[in-house]
């Protein structure tokens, strides 16, 4: 299992996600509502297309380290501990041309029960995501279909490997690997089973929304790809949301598609993100978060996330964010409901950290400004009612 990440920032993302799926199923009950069948399914797509997972495909084909043997025509060559019938005369033929009284050919490998169970953990890790990945290309996802259909390829092609679709059609391939199978699979040697052992322990938590697998999920599909820049951006975005869901009383739904469409969070008809085509895990340029009312189809809030480093160049950052504020203040305005007759009164600034600048009392009419410490404190609170005020008069 990987470490949670330490980083204050990814911490206070990954906390505000968790708290939306433990409202899904608290305390551990069943997943009965359709909400949370949605949400499962949607996360559990994110760890199909996980990184480990595709790992553990390339490894099943050979391209990775994992479960791999040369074959010849006529016998497989073997190095190490092994099972099987022994070719006598052509074990004495390579151990003479190789040197190497290890070496051993058998006509036939019989694997031990042990390497079957591994096996079969590595079939049903990739049979499952493969079945995800097959579900969500008909219905609606989020994912480009292109991308989906390049990583179900993958997968298909990985299950067809010899050694795994033997493991799928033996008799140890028609149920799914129990707690046995996975923690032996997880103390083998090899780099391909105990990963794919990993991926299956996830994806049976996170059928019932176990805080460890959402953890690991969460914090390596989404916030480990995030560079510094991109993760300040979603902080601010989520505390946001989190603002709108105690202004206005509905819940925070995270969007597991973030990384496709750029919805952070839906908060009713309200819903946060980056709204300017980006790469996810690009940390090239700022962005403005943006919160956009699905009513009037209009961005009615904007923040800006940036960082200074030192007290010196505090006042020109705020000033050039300040900028690109009223610059997209402007704009919306050509395209839905004008702003009140102080457009930035519905706009933050978080910076990272404040060195010499001492934050101001909310005043209705001005510009907010704070840092990332005080997001946590509710901070955005009354920029929430705002913006919640505003939406409700249009």
């Amino acid at each position: 299992m990987s470490i949670e990440p330490i980083d204050a920032v990814a911490r206070f993302c990954l906390k505000t996600v968790l708290n939306t799926y433990k409202r899904l199923a608290p305390m551990g009950s069943p997943l009965s509502t359709p909400e949370a069948r949605a949400e499962r399914d949607a996360i559990l797509l994110a760890w199909a297309m996980s990184i480990d997972l595709h790992d553990v495909a390339l490894g099943a084909m050979g391209q990775h380290s994992g479960v791999r043997q040369d074959q010849t025509l006529e016998a497989t060559v073997c190095f190490g501990q092994f099972s099987g019938s022994i070719d006598a005369r052509e074990t004495l033929l390579q151990q003479h041309l190789y040197s190497d009284p290890s070496l051993f050919v058998v006509n036939e490998v019989v694997p031990a029960n042990e390497s079957l169970m591994w096996r079969q953990v590595v079939a049903w890790t990739l049979k499952l995501a493969r079945d995800e990945i097959s579900k969500s290309l008909r219905s609606d996802h989020g994912y480009n279909n292109h991308t989906l259909e390049e990583r179900y390829e993958v997968l298909t092609t990985a299950l067809s490997m010899p050694a795994i679709r033997g493991a799928i059609l033996g008799k140890l391939g028609r149920l799914q690997p129990g707690a046995a199978a996975i923690t032996s699979a997880r103390q083998s040697k090899s780099g391909l089973h105990p990963k794919a052992a990993d991926c299956l322990q996830i994806y049976q938590g996170l059928r019932r929304f176990a805080p460890f697998a959402l953890r690991r999920t969460i914090s390596d599909a989404f916030l480990k790809r995030l560079g510094e820049q991109r993760l300040l951006e979603l902080a601010g975005g989520l505390a946001l949301a989190e603002a709108l869901s105690v202004s206005s009383g509905h819940p925070l739904r995270w969007n597991s598609s973030i990384a496709a469409d750029g919805v952070m969070a839906k908060v009713g008809p309200f819903s946060v993100g980056w709204y300017t085509p980006m790469a996810f895990d690009s940390d090239d340029c700022q962005l403005i978060v943006c919160a956009k009312d699905s009513r009037t189809n209009s961005l009615v809030s904007f923040i800006r996330c940036v960082d200074a480093s030192g007290s010196v160049v505090e006042d020109e950052v705020i000033r050039l964010a300040t900028q690109s504020l009223v610059a997209a203040c402007r704009n919306e305005v050509k395209l839905g409901p004008r702003y009140e007759e102080t457009p930035l009164a519905h706009c933050a600034i978080v910076m990272r950290r404040l060195y010499s600048y001492k934050p101001e009392a909310i005043n209705l009419d001005k510009l907010l400004i704070t840092e990332f410490e005080q997001l946590a404190c509710g901070r955005l609170l009354e920029l929430a009612h705002r913006i919640h005020r505003r939406a409700s008069l249009s």
